[in-house]
């Protein structure tokens, strides 16, 4: 029987609680997929983002779903079925769960077929692309956590504390910022799929203070028209909450309602203790954002908007890890 010390020393006393939800646009055939996991030595979240563009083709084998569609599932089924194998203690390298998606979606292909029905041709269509945005967290010694980030594409992982939201992945859209991406088309330079060579980038931080941390697919943030309101859509939902399942279907409702696409969140809450302590350590920043952000923000023209983010975006970007 594991002593006092030791149960504080695992990821079941750290995790306050779980949270997740996986919109569809198209009850049914939502690109989308969520996956989180959770046992004594760590913890994952993590969100798939099938391309509904260049992974049109549908798959007679598999219900006649995109190859978005089955991509999204079978890399979340793979870092899984990889997670839950993993042996305590050891390290997760990218290389072997780029390995363990690549056999996934083989066999996806080999048993839908050829994919058909896209309209798009040459270099834009890719057999069953997806992007991934994945955080492993482990106790840390003299800190709360270590946190190990995968990603591939513009999904992101997040971590919001008492200081406010921080982007931790940096999007594979060319140097596009957040800010930049809501107003422009940018071009995605890496995913996974099946047709071109592709990067599973990976990073680390250790997380030394309670936060939540969580990823999530663009249709999450990429509605609104700064990424300060998505850090006020957090923040003003969480506050307004009793419990943390009140909160989870409340976010999902306020995103659902901005989001013009699929939208998925899988995320975790790290060294609070309670829900209402959660809300406590928050309720200052909550403030703190409305004053200096969100209020007023409706009547800012474009160009009061950029000065915000000029001034908002150090802090967001204080903990960004690039590829």
């Amino acid at each position: 029987m594991a002593s006092k010390s030791e149960e504080k020393n695992n990821m079941i006393g750290t995790v306050d609680f779980l949270f997740s939800f996986c919109g569809e646009k198209k009850p049914g055939n939502g690109e989308d997929s969520v996956l989180y996991s959770l046992n004594m030595s760590q913890a994952l979240v993590g969100v798939f983002d099938g391309c509904g563009g260049s992974g049109a083709s549908q798959y007679g084998g598999l219900q006649n779903k995109t190859g978005a569609y089955v991509a999204s599932r079978a890399a979340s089924a793979a870092y899984r079925d990889w997670f839950d194998s993993l042996e305590p203690g050891k390290e997760p390298y990218p290389q072997e769960i780029k390995a363990r998606i690549l056999e996934y979606l083989r066999l996806c292909e080999s048993k839908g077929g050829s994919g058909g029905g896209s309209k798009l041709m040459g270099r834009m269509s890719k057999k069953l692309p997806t992007t991934a945005a994945v955080a492993i967290a482990r106790p840390a010694r003299g800190g709360l956590a270590d946190v190990q980030l995968h990603w591939a594409g513009d999904s992101r992982v997040y971590l919001l504390d008492g200081e406010g939201l921080a982007q931790l992945t940096e999007d594979d859209l060319g140097g596009i910022d957040a800010m930049r991406n809501l107003s422009e088309d940018g071009v995605l330079t890496n995913a996974i799929n099946l047709t071109t060579d592709f990067s599973i980038h990976s990073a680390r931080i250790t997380v030394g203070r309670p936060c939540l941390l969580f990823a999530s697919t663009d249709g999450c943030f990429g509605y609104l028209s700064t990424p300060m309101e998505f850090e006020y859509l957090l923040l003003s939902t969480l506050q307004a909450a009793p419990n943390a399942a009140a909160w989870e279907k409340a976010l999902e409702q306020a995103v659902g309602e901005t989001a013009g696409d699929d939208y998925t969140v899988s995320g975790m809450a790290l060294g609070f203790g309670s829900f209402d302590n959660l809300k406590r350590q928050l309720a200052g920043r909550t403030g703190e954002l409305y004053r200096n952000y969100i209020r007023g923000l409706e009547s800012c023209t474009k160009e009061e908007k950029q000065q915000l983010w000029e001034h908002y975006k150090n802090h967001y970007h204080r903990y960004l890890c690039r590829p």
